[in-house]
């Protein structure tokens, strides 16, 4: 993708979490890794009904600015902390969207509960990484280690969620497959513990989801 293209997808997928209502206020933010390693994402306490293509910020992967006029997100160095482990990952979606967020207060994951966090991570679990200051190495480190080196998703202790793909739609995705897990889990666990999936009936679903939806063309 060129650089318009990725401020595009970048600025479509804040619009489609903002309307879902998981970007409250100026809270959340987003990336996408360029093909040179540079990151673009959004600003810092600006509302996302505001934003635009050209208020992105572009960083390097040591949290550099190298141009836009704004500040960068508080929580950028999450962002490339995560895009130095994880070479595969092209996008990143933080949120505070309301389920997750009650989750992660809670310091809970999220078990495999649903056959859909198979999309997510290969056990079907949404892990909870250990609860950091926000915009700090401290914070990416824990996310980059919940992550593993394939995971989809985590939630972040006392915070909120994230959630990585190899493009914007992937990682949007993600990002509604697990709040809307987290909604159905929190509650379930208001009339009783959820039955939970095995390991085999998790790698089931791994295996036949591969592929799923239409190939565009």
């Amino acid at each position: 993708m060129g650089d318009r293209n990725l401020r595009d997808a970048v600025i479509d997928s804040v619009r489609e979490l903002d309307k879902l209502g998981y970007l409250p206020g100026s809270s959340g933010n987003v990336s996408v890794r360029a093909d040179d390693d540079t990151v673009l994402v959004t600003p810092s306490g600006l509302p996302y009904s505001d934003i635009e293509a050209d208020d992105l910020i572009r960083i390097d992967l040591d949290c550099n600015q190298l141009d836009g006029k704004l500040k960068p997100s508080t929580e950028t160095p999450m962002h490339t902390g995560v895009y130095r482990a994880r070479p595969d990952v092209r996008c990143i979606v933080h949120t505070h969207s309301r389920f997750c967020t009650v989750l992660a207060c809670l310091g809970m994951e999220i078990p495999p509960m649903h056959y859909m966090l198979a999309t997510i991570n290969t056990d079907g679990t949404v892990p909870l990484a250990p609860y950091a200051t926000y915009g700090t190495e401290e914070l990416a480190q824990g996310a980059a280690g919940a992550l593993g080196e394939a995971g989809g998703g985590c939630l972040l202790a006392n915070h909120g969620m994230l959630a990585v793909g190899t493009d914007p739609a992937k990682a949007v995705d993600h990002t509604i497959v697990m709040e809307e897990v987290a909604a159905a889990y929190y509650h379930a666990l208001a009339v009783r513990p959820p039955n939970i999936l095995n390991r085999e009936q998790i790698a089931e679903v791994a295996a036949k989801i591969t592929g799923y939806g239409q190939a565009k063309g």
